[in-house]
């Protein structure tokens, strides 16, 4: 299986200049490739690794859409087919998955992974921009928390409620941890030996 490019390839059958231009601003000119004749897919089609073939509905015939759906393989290939106006939103939708492609896949056995710094570049991203709007201040203890528990109550789990093992685990001395259980008001359960 050949390696997959960092940058998002589409494949776009749309007569529209408008659209086309839409999604070429989103994505950059060499992302975007124009379908040619109906609903034909490119002889380099194969070689490209298309993440998305998107069609504008007003063009092709039920029949021809229906062909398309038969050569593409949905677990690596995003369809869609819609209006103009479907086509237009989803170009945000499809620009904001791009942000957490990855260079170099991760092997979790799954396919698809993301990288864990971008997508909590992303969320805490939304989460300062709520707090920001609203009255939020300390925002620094208050995201540290937010990740710090959760990452120990796994860690606790992973473990079996070995508290010796989890500070370990995460690189503390197991009274900081003991402290962290306590300040953070962590339910500790031990796994029973039998």
């Amino acid at each position: 299986m050949p390696l997959r490019s960092p940058t998002f390839n589409i494949l776009l059958f749309s007569a529209d200049s408008e659209i086309q231009a839409h999604y070429r601003g989103l994505f950059g000119e060499q992302a975007i490739t124009l379908g040619q004749d109906g609903l034909a897919l490119p002889k380099d089609y194969s070689k490209r690794g298309y993440d998305a073939v998107i069609v504008e509905s007003k063009g092709p015939s039920p029949s021809e859409i229906g062909k398309l759906f038969a050569t593409i393989d949905p677990a690596h290939t995003l369809l869609l087919v819609g209006s103009r106006s479907v086509l237009k939103r989803t170009a945000a939708l499809l620009q904001s998955a791009k942000t957490f492609k990855l260079d170099t896949p991760l092997s979790n056995g799954a396919g698809q992974s993301v990288c864990l710094e971008s997508y909590l570049e992303h969320k805490v991203g939304d989460f300062v921009k709520g707090m920001r709007n609203g009255s939020g201040r300390n925002l620094h203890p208050m995201l540290i928390a937010a990740v710090e528990r959760p990452l120990i109550l796994l860690t606790l789990r992973e473990t079996k409620g070995n508290q010796i093992q989890a500070a370990e685990l995460l690189g503390l001395n197991r009274n900081t941890l003991r402290k962290k259980i306590l300040d953070l008001r962590i339910p500790v359960k031990r796994a029973r030996a039998n």
